[in-house]
């Protein structure tokens, strides 16, 4: 009876051990479960969820009293729809920041492979509210949903957060 209740506990405590090993989380990584993506932003960047239409978006530390913007990574997902390919999502993406923002100029496009996906990737300058932004574009689309990943900086700091960006980008995870 002893060594029945005893393998009863054993038993219990594996199980117990392979259910949280299965379901634990990457310590630093944020993980979207209604979207089914991840991705770590550095830690001392500030993290919101759900804000101006994003998923997530992560902000650079402020740099000072005069730092008039902080380089930040938006997340944005959507239905695609059944017939909506790569190249369509991209160009009437691109269509609508011609009609939302202002000087709106496309620097560069080209395929890349993101998160075992074919990605299209976009560097371009545009106007919002007054503030001339410079602004990486990834797309992706996985299971009908469309995934928008942009890093954005102004023109004169890109170059200083590019290569911290596409880190960013790189740790990028589809879940499911």
């Amino acid at each position: 009876m002893k060594r029945l209740l005893s393998s009863g506990i054993i038993a219990m405590v594996l199980i117990n051990i392979v259910m949280v090993s299965c379901s634990r989380k990457e310590k630093g990584r944020f993980y979207s479960d209604q979207y089914h993506f991840s991705i770590v932003f550095p830690r001392t960047w500030e993290i919101q969820q759900k804000e101006m239409g994003t998923v997530v978006i992560g902000l650079s530390p402020e740099e000072g009293l005069k730092d008039d913007f902080r380089e930040n990574i938006t997340i944005t997902t959507e239905d695609a729809g059944d017939d909506v390919t790569l190249e369509k999502y991209f160009d009437i993406s691109q269509e609508n920041m011609k009609n939302y923002s202002k000087d709106y100029r496309l620097l560069y496009k080209s395929y890349t492979w993101l998160a075992k996906k074919q990605a299209i990737v976009a560097g371009f300058t545009y106007t919002m509210s007054g503030l001339k932004l410079k602004a990486l574009q990834y797309y992706i689309i996985h299971n009908k949903r469309a995934y928008v990943i942009t890093c954005t900086g102004l023109p004169h700091t890109f170059g200083r957060y590019e290569g911290r960006f596409l880190t960013i980008v790189r740790s990028f995870r589809l879940e499911k």
